[in-house]
């Protein structure tokens, strides 16, 4: 091998292992920003920690307890208890397939918006005589509303959804609804207040947000920005609220430390400017035997909404 070959040869091989180094520089440098972010001052279980621990978890579900009651929160059981009824006498209509079907976007076994949200969701549509509709989130519950503006609605409804990833809901769109359908891929907190101020009695914020309150969070940018610029008559629904106002013991053993409904539930005491219209878990959960007789398709309970409706202008800028 001649001397400029091995110089060459040696070259390489310092080349490659410079490279190697950045390579491992740049790893350790991601690592330690890694280890930056997820260090905590306190760990899940301390009092100053926001995270249960599986010990704190056990011991509070073990006590029980959760309600009803509701103290300081008006449930407007007998209003609720007529609009149910309404449902019920229309429920022989419901319009979703049950399975997947050509020329809609939904059905009932889809994996992630069963039958009783979708049911209350036509229904309470319905009953609202709704013109338009903002969704915070979007996915399957997307495709009910776009299905129901298609065969049951005449194509009255106004949608426009927010969200940052878009990815659930356009595999379930058809090539045309970008053309009816406004589409906003943004988070929330960067949407216009006017959006949110424009809605109208008997319009809908449809809010299915991340569950968490935090710092620059989505549900604090909701519950402090935009709730209160809502107009009379409008009704605000909420997703994944638990009857009991208390997530499933399961969730917490999954990781999923949500706090959205304590914040929703601090939100509806002595609130005289919000009225619950529709409290699907808590009716479940009241009288499961109803909708065994009466809603079959919701018999197995699953329903995690709410939805209230501004009555009052109260404090409203």
């Amino acid at each position: 091998m001649s001397l400029f070959e091995n110089l060459l040869r040696r070259f390489r091989f310092v080349r490659r292992l410079e490279r190697k180094i950045n390579h491992l520089e740049h790893t350790v440098s991601r690592l330690q920003t890694e280890a930056e972010d997820t260090k905590m001052a306190y760990p899940p279980g301390h009092f100053y920690s926001p995270l249960p621990s599986r010990a704190e978890v056990a011991e509070v579900f073990s006590r029980g307890g959760f309600g009803p009651p509701f103290p300081g929160i008006n449930l407007n059981e007998s209003q609720q208890l007529r609009l149910l009824e309404e449902f019920a006498a229309t429920y022989a209509q419901m319009p979703f397939p049950e399975t997947a079907r050509p020329g809609w976007r939904f059905h009932l076994s889809n994996p992630s918006y069963g039958a009783f949200d979708a049911i209350m969701l036509w229904s309470m549509l319905r009953h609202a005589q709704t013109r338009r509709v903002i969704e915070v989130g979007s996915g399957y519950s997307s495709a009910a509303m776009l299905d129901l503006n298609e065969h049951v609605f005449g194509r009255r409804l106004s949608l426009t959804f927010i969200d940052p990833d878009m990815g659930r809901l356009r595999p379930l769109l058809k090539p045309d609804d970008l053309q009816s359908v406004t589409l906003i891929e943004k988070r929330v907190q960067d949407v216009p207040l006017s959006t949110f101020a424009s809605l109208a009695e008997g319009d809908v914020l449809f809010i299915d947000s991340s569950h968490v309150s935090k710092l620059g969070s989505d549900v604090n940018h909701l519950f402090f920005q935009v709730l209160p610029l809502v107009r009379l008559g409008v009704y605000v629904h909420i997703h994944d609220v638990a009857g009991n106002f208390e997530y499933p013991r399961s969730w917490f053993e999954e990781g999923r430390a949500w706090n959205e409904q304590y914040l929703l539930r601090a939100f509806l005491m002595h609130n005289t400017d919000f009225e619950i219209v529709l409290f699907s878990g808590w009716l479940f959960n009241r009288d499961p035997g109803f909708f065994q007789r009466h809603m079959p398709l919701c018999a197995s309970g699953g329903g995690g909404q709410i939805w209230i409706r501004r009555v009052q202008d109260g404090l409203r800028p």
